[in-house]
């Protein structure tokens, strides 16, 4: 509070709603992995973040609102750990790719909220358009700047989306050992391309 008008400096008050924003989204994702889609509610997520409904409401008009939000936050976390590791991996060709599969191998794929998050956007509401828009990004990246033919390119994201898609439905997902040989399999058909 400013000691001569007794309001809160602009900046102040949007680092706070700023806080309060991550918050309930650092909520929300909590719900999804502890309580599964299914029980992700408004109520659960305020509780969570330990603000009232209505403080909830003020930043988050809808349920719709804050699981783009949590969808567009949890895929640009997403986009940037695959810049990171695409860096990291110092190739001239094919670097986004191994970062794709270095992405899925080094996931938690067990508890992976992303994973929560998409199904949430797609069962409760049904608005996958961001996810599509990044998805979509990803793949050009893939196709047009990582330097590998189409085929080789197309096989990173498919072999990566499909584990992540296994590990979202639990359906019979390969364990460790598998998962490895897989992608490092892979890994050099890529290499090979």
């Amino acid at each position: 509070m400013s000691k001569s008008s007794g309001t809160t400096p602009a900046s102040a008050q949007e680092s706070k709603s700023a806080r309060t924003r991550r918050s309930l989204l650092d909520a929300a994702a909590s719900v999804i992995q502890s309580d599964g889609v299914a029980n992700l509610t408004l109520e659960r997520v305020a509780a969570t973040a330990n603000v009232s409904k209505g403080g909830l409401l003020y930043h988050y008009g809808t349920k719709q609102d804050l699981l783009n939000a949590l969808l567009d936050d949890t895929l640009r976390r997403a986009d940037a750990d695959l810049e990171a590791l695409s860096d990291r991996a110092g190739r001239d060709r094919g670097s986004f790719a191994h970062a794709y599969l270095d992405f899925v191998r080094h996931r938690s794929h067990r508890d992976d909220t992303a994973a929560g998050v998409l199904a949430a956007a797609a069962l409760d509401e049904g608005d996958l358009t961001i996810a599509q828009r990044q998805f979509a990004r990803w793949q050009r990246r893939l196709l047009d700047a990582d330097g590998l033919g189409e085929t080789a390119a197309l096989l990173a994201r498919v072999v990566g989306d499909g584990l992540w898609l296994i590990d979202l439905f639990d359906l019979a997902p390969p364990d460790d050992r598998q998962r490895a040989a897989l992608l490092d399999h892979v890994g050099r058909l890529i290499d090979e391309a």
